[in-house]
C-alpha cells in the first residue's frame, strides 16, 4: 500500500492505470506518424496522340499524360488537336475536338468511414485510373455550305420581341 497526502492507495492500481496510459500515448506517438496515404493518379490516352487534354477547363497537358487528382466525382473532359498534313509551305489543318464528362469512381478504400482507417494505417495506397478517348475528326465545310447551315440555324430562332416604347 501508499499513502499519497493521506490517500490509500494500491500500488499496482495505480501503476497499472499509468502504465496503461504511457502504453496508449507511446502507441500513438509511434503509430500515427505511420499512418497511410492515398496516391491518386489519371493517366489519359487519346487517338489520336498529342491532344492537348483540359479537365474542368484545366489544361493538364498532352495526350498521354498523367494527372493528380484530390476528389471523385464528375469530371469535364475536353480534347482538341491540330494537325498539319500538308506540307510547311502549303499547310492544310485537320482538327480534332471532344467535350464530354467521366465520372471518376470512388476505390473501396475511400468510401465513408473506412476512408478513416485507410488513413491511419501504416498503408499507402495508390488509386491509379487510366481514361482512353477516340477525338473525333472536326468536319471541315465549303464556304456555301457553311452559309446554309448559319442560314438554317438563324431560321430556328424565335423572332425578335418588338422594342418597347
Amino acid at each position: 500500500m501508499v499513502t499519497i497526502h493521506g490517500m490509500i492507495l494500491e500500488k499496482h492500481h495505480c501503476v497499472g492505470r499509468v502504465g496503461g496510459w504511457l502504453f496508449g500515448a507511446l502507441l500513438c506517438t509511434l503509430v500515427l506518424p505511420l499512418g497511410g496515404c492515398v496516391e491518386r493518379s489519371v493517366t489519359l490516352v487519346s487517338d489520336p496522340p498529342g491532344s492537348l487534354v483540359y479537365l474542368n477547363d484545366v489544361q493538364q497537358g498532352a495526350t498521354p499524360c498523367t494527372v493528380p487528382f484530390k476528389w471523385y466525382g464528375d469530371y469535364s473532359v475536353r480534347l482538341r488537336k491540330t494537325q498539319n498534313i500538308g506540307t510547311p509551305l502549303k499547310p492544310k489543318y485537320v482538327y480534332y475536338f471532344l467535350r464530354t464528362h467521366k465520372n471518376m469512381p470512388r476505390p473501396w478504400f475511400q468510401w465513408y468511414g473506412v476512408d478513416l482507417f485507410a488513413s491511419i494505417l501504416p498503408i499507402e495506397f495508390k488509386d491509379h485510373q487510366i481514361w482512353a478517348f477516340i477525338v473525333p475528326k472536326v468536319p471541315t465545310l465549303s464556304t456555301p455550305e457553311l452559309i446554309k447551315k448559319a442560314n438554317e440555324l438563324k431560321a430556328e430562332l424565335p423572332p425578335p420581341k418588338p422594342a418597347s416604347p
